[in-house]
């Protein structure tokens, strides 16, 4: 019974659960799923690390990484079902996770180890995706509000990345605010959950510190370069996928 406790904590699902439908948010039953889905991803991800864990081989690990931008790139086109976002977050996710696993091994803030490399790149792998899901949302949901302005733009010359560049920069100014904020906070609000990590096996708190700034250091970059890299390539297809949108609706 050592995993009750931990069993009884989704309790905290349930009250919010029942919050979100006091407030009408809709959104109950995804909630629910969502909860459920990760219980069972975690868990398997608790037995799969043993093993991947235990890999030398770097393209093993890269692999490994690059499994976990497949199945990230799988989660964005759920959001927006068109096969273009599942291509082009996997371009935006995978180049920009691989670049910075690349620079940090080349100054050796990584060692070229499975306890290192995998967890860290799940890490940017998933921040990568959250800020293109946001950018990807905030840029269709203004192109839609704002889309007889672009039209009139284009009409008189614009090129439409041109008619689109208000579009551009609101979009990634929201991929950007959950990581400034996270910065802002750090340390003075609360320890992030890495170096809290690094200080519950037992780590130095020196450099689990060093090492959480680090990380913050990529998630902010990774956060802001895999979203200019997701509309980069999907402004083009942005009218298709608003009327996708509209005709699913």
């Amino acid at each position: 019974m050592e995993n009750l406790p931990f069993m009884l904590s989704y309790g905290l699902i349930l009250i919010a659960i029942l919050l979100a439908h006091r407030e009408g948010l809709g959104n109950e039953k995804e909630i629910f799923v969502s909860s459920l889905r990760t219980a069972l991803q975690l868990v398997l991800l608790g037995y799969v690390l043993k093993y991947l864990l235990k890999l030398t081989s770097l393209p093993e690990m890269f692999g490994v990484i690059l499994g976990m931008s497949s199945f990230s790139a799988f989660i964005a086109y759920e959001r927006v079902k068109h096969r273009s976002v599942m291509l082009n977050s996997f371009v935006a996710i995978t180049s920009t996770t691989f670049f910075i696993l690349t620079a940090l091994l080349l100054i050796n803030v990584l060692q070229p180890s499975a306890h290192q490399l995998i967890p860290f790149g799940g890490l940017i792998v998933g921040n990568t995706l959250n800020s293109i899901t946001l950018s990807l949302d905030r840029f269709l949901g203004d192109v839609r509000s704002n889309i007889e302005e672009i039209e009139a733009k284009v009409a008189l010359g614009a090129s439409l990345r041109q008619a689109m560049d208000d579009v551009f920069r609101n979009s990634l100014r929201t991929s950007l605010i959950p990581k400034i904020n996270f910065m802002k906070a750090a340390g003075l609000v609360h320890i992030p959950g890495v170096a809290v990590g690094m200080l519950i096996a037992g780590a130095d708190p020196t450099r689990a510190i060093l090492f959480q700034i680090v990380i913050l250091y990529a998630l902010v970059f990774s956060g802001l370069a895999g979203s200019i890299i997701m509309l980069y390539l999907s402004y083009r297809k942005s009218l298709q996928l608003i009327d996708g949108e509209a005709r699913r609706s």
